[in-house]
């Protein structure tokens, strides 16, 4: 459909925007200067041509022939080059524009939503189909533990056991499996503190598989650590007032006040405040990284070492602020404490600003805990954080694409495009070409450049740019490289980096949801895994498809 909607479109371009019928105007879009901005076929200098209309530009720039016309709402699909492509025809006649609204309305809104709709969908059920592989698989490995322990529970018996063996495993036999399995600590104790409810119980394939659902589930652990409280009321009233949330909040608020301070010293006295070792913002960054000094020291007194490395939270601000005690530990011994001294040395200004720079800069970094103080942005973080683990194979198929269209490039276009060190100052370009733009830095040189080549025109900004200089420093079969690029970059993988998106975004706003109903009895919560996700759509397997499976696998062989 997004095919037929470009070719559609490409015709009524063509149709209601024709080629001049003047010969000179005609033989200027033959030779396509305003189709290579980077002018690579023409000499540089300002060319004078005869008056065009607005209308008779549309048609001979952008609709000059089919694939001039079929590139240009490409790109315009992209909206990389709106408006520019309709301000010729709109320059005479503002009913143009309708063309191009009614373009862009069915080809990005609607159809282009479409497309990122089934890409998800796809994901989606792909998604699906793996967790119902890793269900069958979890179903299949606790139905042969069963099995196992069933044949081989004689050897947990004692030698003066006369006890007869029967179908089932006894509760003994789990939990002295379970003591040595490698399990997570929490899952751990808590299927053998199931087990020791029962401990006489004898468990069926049907009562062993339903003991192991708890695999399917994730145990947070408590959320806090207790505080051993002072004996003596004055500083445990003390401890009091700095355990609690409220003065977190008001640490947070100072260190908003540094970021506000800071906003003004460079709004109103920028050059003053890096020039002077007794600049109003030295001394405003030398109090607040006292008070921060002392903020975590009396954290660290009141929670005590182990419930104070306990948060994150803690943990960055401590970082942070032994960074800052550095810093001005650094400019106190090269230029003084700002309160008192003051040297007007100027070999040291360099190193003055470096140093007040890095500080203003740690300061700002610490601003960043307001995150934790907003439940919405935990979960964005939360959800930014899993991805960088979660998106390895994402990564991976990335840079193996991005490496081959590197190499491809650089077979391609490598040095098509040379430098032009033109001095004469009344040489000009085409405004927005290549040349104009100075995009000598953007070629297929080098690897390292290719791959800034790739990202450019992964992001759409400006990509025709490329396309026309490349055109005309070889040949229109360049567009297919390009245009291959923005279908595989754009198209499928970064809509499959928005499915990604969403699919853990979803799954964490569900378990956040979960710890915030439970939040206020400060107990393990069990958290949805990610077979809850799907729990609706997954099948259980039945227990003669785990039993038939059992019986052909290679490395486990049942009585039939």
């Amino acid at each position: 459909m997004l095919c037929m909607h470009l070719y559609i479109f490409t015709l009524f371009g063509m149709l209601l925007f024709p080629i001049p019928q003047d010969s000179d105007v005609r033989k200027r879009n033959t030779t396509h200067p305003g189709k290579h901005p980077a002018g690579f076929q023409d000499d540089p200098g300002n060319v004078t041509e005869a008056p065009v209309s607005p209308i008779d530009a549309e048609g001979g720039q952008y609709f000059s022939s089919l694939l001039d016309s079929f590139m240009s709402l490409l790109v315009l699909l992209t909206t990389a080059n709106n408006p520019d492509v309709t301000m010729p025809a709109y320059s005479r006649n503002r009913l143009f524009s309708i063309f191009f609204m009614l373009f862009l309305i069915i080809g990005l809104y609607c159809f282009w939503n479409m497309l990122t709709a089934v890409i998800y969908n796809q994901f989606r059920g792909y998604f699906l189909s793996s967790m119902q592989s890793s269900l069958v698989r979890r179903r299949l490995g606790v139905r042969a533990a069963f099995e196992v322990l069933r044949r081989k529970k004689g050897l947990f018996h004692h030698a003066s056991s006369m006890a007869p063996i029967s179908n089932d495993v006894g509760g003994f036999v789990i939990r002295a499996v379970l003591e040595k399995a490698m399990l997570p600590k929490t899952m751990k104790s808590s299927l053998i503190e199931k087990v020791k409810q029962h401990p006489e119980l004898m468990y069926s394939a049907t009562d062993f598989q339903q003991l192991f659902t708890a695999l399917d589930t994730e145990i947070a652990p408590p959320t806090e650590v207790g505080v051993r409280w002072f004996e003596r009321p004055t500083l445990r009233r003390i401890q009091r007032v700095i355990v609690h949330k409220y003065f977190s909040y008001f640490g947070m608020g100072v260190a908003l006040c540094n970021v506000v301070v800071i906003t003004v010293e460079l709004a109103t006295e920028f050059a003053e405040s890096f020039d002077d070792s007794t600049s109003d913002l030295r001394v405003v960054n030398f109090a607040f990284a006292n008070y921060y000094v002392l903020e975590q020291l009396l954290k660290i007194w009141a929670n005590g070492p182990r419930r104070y490395i306990h948060f994150k939270s803690n943990i960055f601000d401590a970082i942070i602020t032994v960074a800052l005690v550095i810093g001005e530990l650094y400019s106190a011994i090269k230029f003084g404490i700002p309160f008192f001294y003051n040297r007007s040395d100027a070999g040291s200004i360099t190193t003055l600003w470096n140093v007040l720079r890095i500080i203003n800069i740690l300061i700002m970094v610490r601003l960043l805990k307001i995150i934790s103080f907003f439940r919405s942005m935990r979960v964005i973080t939360s959800v930014l954080l899993d991805l960088v683990s979660n998106m390895k194979a994402f990564a991976g198929v990335l840079i193996v694409i991005y490496y081959v269209f590197a190499i491809l490039g650089m077979e391609l276009f490598r040095g098509v495009i040379t430098f032009d060190n033109v001095t004469e100052s009344n040489v000009t370009y085409e405004c927005g070409s290549y040349r104009q733009l100075q995009y000598w830095s953007n070629n297929f040189d080098d690897f390292a450049a290719t791959i800034m080549v790739l990202w450019d025109v992964m992001v759409v900004n400006n990509w025709m740019v490329f396309l026309e200089a490349y055109r005309a420093a070889t040949s229109a079969w360049s567009y297919l490289y390009f245009v291959a690029w923005w279908l595989i970059s754009v198209i499928i993988v970064l809509n499959l980096f928005t499915a990604l998106i969403m699919e853990n975004f979803i799954m964490k706003w569900d378990r956040h949801q979960i710890q915030q109903e439970a939040e206020a009895f400060h107990t393990p919560v069990t958290l949805n895994s990610v077979h809850d996700m799907f729990r609706g759509l997954l099948k259980e397997p039945a227990d003669n498809e785990l039993l038939m499976q059992l019986c052909l696998h290679q490395h486990l062989t049942l009585e039939r």
